[in-house]
C-alpha cells in the first residue's frame, strides 16, 4: 500500500475545481479593478496637466509644427509634447515624469508631484526649443538673405557636363 496516500489530510471530495475557479475569478477582478483605478488616476492627472498647458500651446507660432499636445491613453498613459518628449505618471508615487527619448535611450528631464511646477518646466522647454530653432535658422542665412547651403552654380548642369 502507498504510504503517501495517508499523508493527504483532505480527501478529494473537499476540493472543488469550481470553487477554485470562482476564487481565481474574484482575485483577477480585484486586480483589474485596481489597475483600472490606477489607469483612471493617471489619465486624470495627465488631463489636468494638459489643461494647464493648452494656453501655452495656443501661443506657439502656426508655422512651428514640432509641438503637439496629445494625451495618449497607452500603457503607461502619455502626454506627448513633441516627437521626442512626453510626460507620464510614475507608478506608486503619482509623480509627473517629463521624459525624452533619444538615440542614447530614455532620460528623465524633470520629476515632480506638483502640476504647476511641471507645467512651468514644460513651458521653459518649449520656449528653449523655439529659440534654438530660431538661432539655427538665422545661422543658415547670411546678411543677403540667401541660405549658405544654396550652391552658387547649377550643380546638376555641371554634373551633366562631366558625364558628356
Amino acid at each position: 500500500m502507498d504510504h503517501s496516500a495517508k499523508a493527504i489530510k483532505h480527501p478529494a471530495g473537499s476540493r472543488s475545481l469550481r470553487d477554485a475557479i470562482r476564487k481565481a475569478r474574484l482575485e483577477e477582478a480585484e486586480r483589474l479593478d485596481e489597475a483600472a483605478d490606477q489607469r483612471d488616476g493617471e489619465l486624470a492627472r495627465l488631463d489636468l496637466l494638459k489643461a494647464e498647458l493648452e494656453a501655452v500651446f495656443a501661443e506657439i507660432p502656426n508655422h512651428d509644427d514640432r509641438f503637439n499636445l496629445a494625451l495618449v491613453p497607452s500603457r503607461p498613459a502619455r502626454l506627448w509634447i513633441d516627437l521626442f518628449t512626453y510626460v507620464t505618471v510614475e507608478d506608486g508615487a503619482n509623480a509627473y515624469l517629463f521624459m525624452r527619448n533619444s538615440e542614447n535611450g530614455r532620460r528623465t528631464l524633470f520629476r515632480s508631484t506638483n502640476v504647476a511646477e511641471t507645467a512651468d518646466r514644460i513651458t521653459d522647454y518649449v520656449a528653449a526649443q523655439i529659440v534654438q530653432r530660431e538661432r539655427t535658422e538665422a545661422g543658415l542665412t547670411h546678411a543677403g538673405g540667401r541660405s549658405r547651403f544654396v550652391p552658387k552654380r547649377n550643380v546638376l548642369a555641371s554634373t551633366r557636363a562631366w558625364w558628356s
